[in-house]
């Protein structure tokens, strides 16, 4: 008995001591599965973009809405629904987008018939007239300016004679409205936009 007593004491202690090992090896592997895994999710959380989302990242639509100086019109064309065709179309469409500055010279009265919500088909008609299909950047529009083909006809109908002033290439509509073209060639996967200092076609 006096032999089987020093040894079931010594039985419990290794029985102890192996399970301290054990509890100390398991939270080891679980953190190495962790280690392991969590790449693997990050991983599969990230997306490819397909190409049809490069485009629309890169249409002329996205240009419009980080260029500055075209918010406004860029509102406008989400006022008037034309945000699919600008963003998801083919094209390709050139954009005479006139600055913010061009619609706040506005007269009080002509802007709030335009901008007002109830006034859709008339401002839609107002954004159309300042995208032209097809694709025409700057050096071309300096060309037209040369020849007796410089006009172009806009979406909502109206013509836009191109001429050139001093340095300045100019476009004029029907009633005789005149426009400087600032910034130009802002290029998209779908068109060119041209920044222009006046909003065209407003009768």
């Amino acid at each position: 008995m006096k032999f089987l007593k020093p040894f079931a004491v010594l039985f419990v202690i290794t029985l102890a001591f192996t399970a301290c090992k054990n509890d100390k090896k398991e939270p080891v592997e679980a953190d190495e599965t962790v280690v392991k895994t969590a790449p693997e999710k990050v991983k599969k959380v990230k997306k490819e973009l397909t190409v049809e989302e490069k485009e629309q990242l890169n249409s002329v639509m996205s240009k419009l809405m980080i260029t500055g100086e075209t918010k406004t019109f860029a509102s406008a064309l989400v006022s008037t629904g034309l945000t699919d065709m600008l963003s998801k179309n083919k094209g390709p469409y050139t954009i005479f987008a006139p600055t913010t500055i061009a619609f706040d010279s506005l007269n009080i009265e002509k802007r709030k018939e335009i901008l007002n919500p109830k006034n859709k088909e008339k401002l839609s008609k107002v954004i159309k007239n300042h995208i032209v299909e097809g694709e025409v950047n700057s050096s071309e529009l300096l060309q037209k300016t040369k020849g007796s083909a410089n006009t172009l006809k806009t979406l909502g109908g109206a013509s836009l004679t191109i001429t050139k002033q001093g340095s300045d290439i100019v476009i004029t509509d029907g009633s005789g409205a005149k426009a400087v073209l600032g910034k130009s060639d802002i290029e998209g996967s779908n068109g060119v936009v041209h920044v222009i200092d006046k909003v065209l076609s407003l009768d």
